[in-house]
C-alpha cells in the first residue's frame, strides 16, 4: 500500500509539472477596473507632491477636496511623492507616505504610483521599503514586475469593458524613471524596461485582435525628445527658456493653456524609450511630472507630450499652473481623451481662511520657482 502510494504521489507531482499553470494575476490585473456604465473612465493625477512627514494642510485639503470633487476612477502618483532628501529618517519617509495615503484610503480609489528622483534622495529609504508601505494600503494597487527590470515599480494597469471584464480596451502604462544616473544628472527608462514594455505592448496587440490597446505611459522624469518637439527661438522670445545653450518656446500646436515656465529636466542620455513607444502604436500620450512649473500638451510623432505640474505647496511651484491634472477616458472612442487641471481656489474660493494659506505658501514657494527657473535657464545657456 505504501508503495502504490508512493508511486501515485510521483504520477501526480509530474502530471502537476507538466501541466500548464494559470499565469498569476498582478494586483493591478486583480482590482479589475472597468469603465462605468456610461462608458466614461477618470484618472486623477497627483505630480510631486513633494513633501515631508508634516505634510502641510493646504496641500492635503487640495488633494482631499479634489479627489472628492472629481471622484475619480483611478488616482496615479507621477513621483517625487515626497522629498527624500527633507525626511531624516526612514521613518519619516514612511510618516510622509502615510500621510497622503491616509487621505486616499478611505475613499476606495485604485491608487496606482511610481517614483521619482527625490523619493529616495539621501538615501534614508530605499525604493524598495518604500514600496511596502505603499502596499499596506488596500487601495493601492501598483506593484514591482521584478528585479529583472531597472528601478522599483515598472508596470501596467489594464482598464477592461464595462460589459466585459475580460476585454481590455484601455491600458496605462508605469514607468520608473529612476532618480539619477552614473554621472549624478538625472535619469532614465532603461533597456530593461524598455524591452518589458515591447513584450508587453505586443501581448495585449495580440490579445486584441492584433490591434494596439490605446494607452498613457505615466513617469516622473520627461524624454529627451521635449527638445525637438519645442520650437528652437531666439533669445528674447517671449515665454521662451534656456537649455543646452539655446532657447526653447511652445509650439503652436501646444494644446491651449500650455505653460512652460522653467526648462524641463530630462536625462542627458537617450536609450530610445519615446522610439519604442512611436513603433508600439498604442501609446496617445506620455504624462510627466518632475518639472514643477511646467502644465503642457505638446503634440510629437502621434504622442502627445504632457505635463502635469506639482500639487504641493512645500517646493517651487508656479501659481499660474499648479494644480491636479484629470484624464477623462469614453470607451467608445477609447484612441482619445480630455484632460483638464484643477486648481485650489477652484474648491477653496469662498473660504477666506483656506485662501489665505494658499496665497502665503503660494508665495514662497513662487518666489522660489522665479530663482529656480532663472538659475535652471543661466544652466541651460553654458549647457
Amino acid at each position: 500500500m505504501k508503495k502504490f502510494t508512493a508511486i501515485m504521489m510521483t504520477v501526480i507531482m509530474l502530471v502537476c509539472a507538466f501541466m500548464p499553470c494559470a499565469s498569476a494575476l498582478t494586483p493591478a490585473e486583480e482590482a479589475k477596473l472597468q469603465f462605468n456604465e456610461d462608458g466614461t473612465f477618470k484618472i486623477l493625477v497627483l505630480a510631486d507632491i513633494q513633501d515631508d512627514a508634516a505634510l502641510l494642510s493646504v496641500t492635503a485639503n487640495f488633494i482631499d477636496a479634489a479627489v472628492a470633487a472629481e471622484q475619480p476612477d483611478l488616482i496615479i502618483l507621477t513621483g517625487d511623492n515626497i522629498a527624500g532628501h527633507i525626511t531624516p529618517t526612514a521613518e519619516k519617509s514612511a510618516k510622509a507616505i502615510r500621510a497622503f495615503m491616509d487621505i486616499l484610503e478611505p475613499y476606495g480609489i485604485p491608487v496606482a504610483a511610481v517614483f521619482g528622483n527625490h523619493d529616495d534622495d539621501g538615501g534614508r529609504m530605499s525604493k524598495e521599503d518604500q514600496m511596502k508601505v505603499y502596499e499596506e494600503y488596500s487601495c493601492f494597487i501598483g506593484f514591482d514586475e521584478g528585479e529583472e527590470l531597472y528601478g522599483v515599480g515598472t508596470y501596467n494597469v489594464p482598464i477592461f469593458s464595462s460589459t466585459d471584464a475580460d476585454d481590455i480596451v484601455f491600458n496605462c502604462w508605469l514607468f520608473d524613471s529612476g532618480s539619477y544616473d552614473e554621472d549624478g544628472g538625472y535619469d532614465r527608462v532603461r533597456p530593461s524596461q524598455i524591452e518589458w514594455y515591447k513584450a508587453k505592448s505586443a501581448e495585449l496587440k495580440a490579445a486584441n485582435g492584433g490591434e494596439p490597446v490605446p494607452s498613457l505611459a505615466f513617469q516622473h522624469i520627461i524624454v529627451p525628445e521635449i527638445f525637438e518637439a519645442l520650437d528652437e527661438v531666439e533669445m528674447g522670445t517671449p515665454g521662451a527658456v534656456s537649455k543646452y545653450g539655446k532657447f526653447y518656446a511652445l509650439p503652436e500646436t501646444a494644446a491651449e493653456g500650455s505653460f512652460l515656465g522653467e526648462p524641463p529636466c530630462p536625462s542627458a542620455v537617450n536609450d530610445g524609450q519615446f522610439d519604442a513607444l512611436v513603433e508600439g502604436g498604442d501609446v496617445l500620450g506620455m504624462v510627466f511630472g518632475h518639472d514643477h512649473s511646467n502644465s503642457f500638451i505638446v503634440p510629437y510623432k502621434g504622442i502627445d507630450l504632457i505635463n502635469s505640474p506639482t500639487c504641493g505647496f512645500q517646493s517651487y511651484g508656479m501659481s499660474e499652473v499648479r494644480g491636479i491634472r484629470i484624464f477623462t477616458l469614453d470607451e467608445s472612442d477609447p484612441a482619445s481623451y480630455e484632460t483638464y487641471i484643477v486648481k485650489y481656489p477652484d474648491y477653496f474660493a469662498d473660504d477666506p481662511i483656506a485662501m489665505l494659506l494658499h496665497d502665503f505658501f503660494a508665495f514662497i514657494s513662487n518666489f522660489i520657482a522665479v530663482f529656480s527657473s532663472l538659475f535652471g535657464s543661466l544652466s541651460g545657456m553654458f549647457g
